[in-house]
């Protein structure tokens, strides 16, 4: 399945020249991770575009530093690129700043950015970097959910009213989607 991945990103112009962009800018241990990959593989399974439906590109990375130069990396980013499809950069080492804030849980604070992946929904904790020109995946759960358009819950940071609405969204994009109850 890493060698399909591949060959789906590898198809997708947008995801290599953001990919591209974040190398050339030296984004500290990033990925472009999440919706905009699972989505890609749903997407390629069902004959469709493969950003059909994809509300942005999530980018995670490691980094310790200020809000203001976590924005300022986003806008680099956002300007190195000929496309126009929002770019949504989290710097990993935060997410416990504000993710009670958003979602109404405290969650420990990650030590690398593979925990912030980690803790995803298993479809949806997959990222894809690049390292010289070889892609890198990181799949902590696999690949099988993604490639199967299985979304189950991961309990870790989630609560189940988060679990729904999001499930609930996907499920609008994309129908032909098995959800898992929580």
């Amino acid at each position: 399945m890493h060698r399909d991945l591949i060959a789906i990103i590898t198809d997708c112009s947008e995801v290599m020249e953001t990919l591209d962009v974040c190398r050339e800018l030296a984004l500290p241990n990033y990925y472009l991770a999440g919706g905009a990959i699972t989505q890609a593989v749903w997407n390629h399974g069902l004959g469709l575009p493969l950003l059909q439906g994809v509300k942005d590109l999530d980018i995670v990375n490691f980094a310790d530093e200020a809000e203001q130069f976590e924005q300022q990396r986003q806008d680099s980013i956002s300007q190195n690129l000929s496309h126009s499809l929002p770019v949504d950069l989290k710097n990993q080492a935060r997410v416990h700043e504000w993710y009670p804030h958003k979602f109404g849980n405290s969650i420990s604070p990650y030590t690398c950015c593979e925990d912030g992946i980690t803790s995803w929904l298993p479809a949806f904790a997959v990222g894809v970097r690049l390292e010289n020109s070889t892609v890198r995946v990181c799949a902590p759960h696999g690949l099988a959910d993604t490639f199967n358009m299985h979304v189950r819950p991961n309990k870790t940071v989630m609560n189940e009213t988060n679990y729904l609405k999001m499930t609930a969204s996907f499920k609008q994009r994309w129908p032909q989607i098995t959800v898992a109850p929580w």
